[in-house]
């Protein structure tokens, strides 16, 4: 027989039901009732696929309930709360289902992929590379803090730090300081399989922790959170409760972080500031509302935008967006070989993940290229499930680029290139000692 969590089912109830008194209270402030309908059916959809997935892989973490997310903002955002929003299109609608009903394909289906076979590397080598990638780290941010002029920590009331040190970052070496939100987690691995002292993983993570604290950048602390957290799960077993714990400590810091960056010397409210750049006009949308439509409603609203350009100009980017890191590499664009559109330039207009895909192939594109992602997702929850540390940080990644997949496509940035890479390394056919 059949057993489910009831914390599960409560959680899932309370979802429902909020998600009913949502609808009924958009109803009543005069939108549009066919948006109301179409933004609850989705809603709902997202909703059983949620409860459905711990059906399926008897845990709360899993492919399709960190895929969900992206499902549940898109619902939220077909209700035009802010003057920047509009009716989607035809083809938004297509493609955004189309990305959803492909990306939970093979995860449904349970489509295996064969293990890609990497280069050996001897223990002794292996261990040198985390400190390798420390000491980097620590000579960028002091060449960083040099060309800032000052430590940001220290500057955090008086500038504004998140732009000065934006404008001032040393490129492609900032990577190293990037690759920290790994590292405490890779060095938590290590320790756990008896490679390195728990002194080593000691002063790795304070010296890691120290650098990222100078640096706003919530991305990076959202996948420093959760390859901890995975990687910490993956040794010890996590309640829901823990876990529901967690997540309203992350959503906290990202609304404070959020409030610095945003925060200006107006006399206006910060409520009142959030409302003014999520164009909202309706003085009865909470400060909540307002945020969930500037971080999320305006994106997908972007990405009808940039759908629209693709199909006037007739478009194909050909691999330009999924292949991104290894364009910036080759320096393609540096040196003029590929010449990226400003208007259908998705990373800059923020259009969610789901528009690379068309922007490279069109629909083709869409079901080709988020079939490989629920593949990816699918086989490294398997190989984590199956206790495989080098599964720990690709599943950390898949739930990161998951979650941000209402922002951009994170599947095809150099971060995660990168930590794919020294993962692999650090990681492949890892043997206790």
């Amino acid at each position: 027989m059949l057993k489910i969590s009831k914390n599960w089912v409560i959680i899932n109830i309370i979802i429902f039901v909020s998600i009913v008194l949502l609808m009924i209270r958009y109803n009543t402030l005069g939108y549009e009732r066919s948006n109301v309908i179409l933004s609850f059916l989705y809603f709902v959809g997202a909703n059983l696929l949620l409860f459905f997935s711990y059906i399926k892989f008897k845990t709360a973490i899993n492919p399709i309930s960190a895929y969900t997310v992206f499902i549940f903002l898109f619902a939220y955002s077909i209700i035009p709360l802010s003057s920047y929003q509009h009716k989607y299109s035809a083809t938004t609608y297509s493609v955004v289902t189309l990305s959803i009903i492909f990306y939970l394909l093979p995860i449904l289906s349970n489509v295996k992929i064969r293990k890609i076979k990497f280069f050996e590397i001897k223990q002794k080598q292996r261990a040198s590379i985390l400190p390798f990638l420390v000491i980097c780290a620590c000579i960028v941010f002091v060449l960083e803090c040099i060309r800032f002029g000052f430590i940001p920590f220290l500057a955090i009331t008086s500038r504004d730090i998140y732009i000065e040190t934006n404008e001032k970052l040393i490129p492609f070496l900032h990577y190293f300081i990037v690759l920290t939100a790994y590292i405490p987690a890779w060095a938590y691995i290590y320790y756990k399989e008896g490679i390195i002292t728990k002194k080593k993983l000691l002063i790795i993570t304070v010296v890691t922790a120290i650098i990222l604290l100078n640096y706003l950048s919530r991305q990076v602390y959202l996948l420093l959170a959760l390859s901890l957290i995975i990687s910490y799960s993956f040794y010890t077993k996590v309640n829901i409760k823990s876990i529901l714990k967690i997540i309203f400590i992350a959503l906290g810091l990202f609304f404070t972080i959020g409030y610095l960056k945003f925060h200006s010397d107006a006399t206006d409210s910060f409520s009142e500031f959030m409302r003014l750049i999520a164009g909202i006009k309706n003085e009865k949308i909470t400060i909540i509302e307002s945020t969930f439509v500037e971080y999320s409603s305006k994106r997908y609203s972007a990405l009808d935008k940039i759908i629209e350009t693709k199909n006037n100009l007739g478009f194909y980017g050909y691999g330009m967006y999924t292949f991104r890191p290894l364009i910036s590499l080759l320096l393609l664009e540096k040196f003029g070989i590929i010449n990226r559109i400003p208007d259908l330039d998705s990373e800059v207009l923020v259009s969610t993940y789901a528009s690379d895909p068309y922007l490279d192939f069109g629909i083709i594109g869409v079901v080709m290229i988020n079939f490989i992602y629920g593949l990816i997702a699918y086989n490294s929850f398997r190989d984590y499930e199956n206790k495989s540390p080098v599964a720990i940080i690709v599943w950390s990644i898949i739930i990161f680029c998951c979650i941000m997949g209402m922002f951009i496509n994170y599947f095809n940035t150099m971060l995660i290139w990168l930590g794919l890479f020294f993962n692999k390394l650090l990681f492949y056919n890892l043997k206790k000692e």
